[in-house]
């Protein structure tokens, strides 16, 4: 049996979960008890994974320095998730409530703002010539909230529109960890461009996998329950795949269309996806994007590293959760 794909960097990935818990502690009891039950829900932890094998790929040894930045680059990334489930209304989160529907949602939206801020701190601190990516990136993933709201409900949402909320959502956040590492191991200019390439098609991979787990996941596995994106009017890509279907298009057209869907709304929309080619074509997609991230690992030196990032494109392909 194979190692794990993370099996390089596992004791720098519990030092970046000792470095979250540690560092999101504040003089008020309560907020700190709200970041560390968002920190302690788990999450498979993909952007400092990144930051510390690309770190590693280009020849970095002192292995602090990748966890700062990767436990930086997850706190910034857990504070958008707060935002996200308040701004989507979401309940479940890793299978536990939702920060504001555990506490409230100005609470919530306290805490969200405290681990940006202490995000951003971590990262000034430890590199601040690598600042500019995660600002590009959050930037980013603003627009891309903006582009997702703008075609909720709306049929006319094409995959380039899709491929255009993705980018900001997950690509760009992804593009910058596996940038960050590498600059703070000197990389060389190809070398950095090179690991962000393949990072941010990852990214573009890993979220349609995430969207077609919507229609397809066991709620066990992924921790929330299958439609939740259909719920919200997500224009996501089984979404845009199966409304394309002759057959059983029309009728999910006017099931997306509808700004309040009930539970047998989504039940049906979710056997409509299903009996199209729409999964199929998700997940052949997102091969092809993962495949195009590893063969920018072409003039990456061969390491114990660059074998884990090309694992990681498999993982996220055959992923259930």
């Amino acid at each position: 049996m194979s190692e794990p794909w993370h099996k390089c960097i596992d004791s720098e990935l519990e030092s970046v979960e000792e470095l979250m818990m540690r560092d999101l502690v504040s003089e008020n009891a309560e907020l700190t008890e709200m970041c560390q039950y968002v920190i302690s829900s788990g999450g498979k932890r993909l952007r400092p994974a990144l930051c510390l094998m690309s770190y590693g790929a280009v020849g970095g040894k002192d292995m602090d320095k990748p966890v700062k930045v990767g436990a930086a680059f997850e706190i910034i990334h857990s504070a958008t998730l707060i935002h996200d489930d308040i701004n989507d209304q979401g309940e479940i989160r890793r299978g536990r409530k939702t920060l504001h529907k555990e506490y409230t949602v100005s609470k919530a939206i306290i805490a969200g703002d405290y681990m940006f801020a202490m995000g951003f701190r971590l990262l000034a601190a430890e590199a601040p010539q690598i600042v500019d990516y995660i600002v590009e990136a959050s930037a980013s993933m603003g627009a891309g909230e903006f582009v997702q709201k703008d075609f909720e409900h709306a049929s006319s949402v094409r995959e380039e529109d899709y491929i255009r909320i993705i980018t900001g959502k997950t690509a760009k956040l992804f593009e910058a960890s596996s940038k960050s590492g590498a600059a703070v191991a000197n990389a060389d200019s190809s070398l950095l461009e090179a690991l962000g390439s393949y990072s941010f098609y990852l990214g573009l991979a890993f979220q349609i996998v995430d969207d077609t787990l919507d229609v397809t996941g066991d709620p066990n596995n992924t921790g929330k329950a299958v439609g939740t994106d259909l719920i919200e009017g997500k224009p996501t890509l089984p979404v845009i795949y199966a409304m394309e279907d002759p057959v059983h298009g029309p009728e999910l057209i006017g099931l997306f269309e509808k700004p309040d869907v009930t539970s047998d709304d989504v039940a049906k929309a979710l056997e409509l996806i299903r009996s199209t080619d729409a999964v199929d074509r998700c997940l052949a997609r997102a091969k092809e994007l993962a495949d195009q991230a590893v063969s920018y690992l072409d003039d990456v030196p061969g390491s114990v590293y660059r074998d884990s990032l090309i694992k990681l494109a498999s993982f996220i392909v055959s992923r259930d959760r």
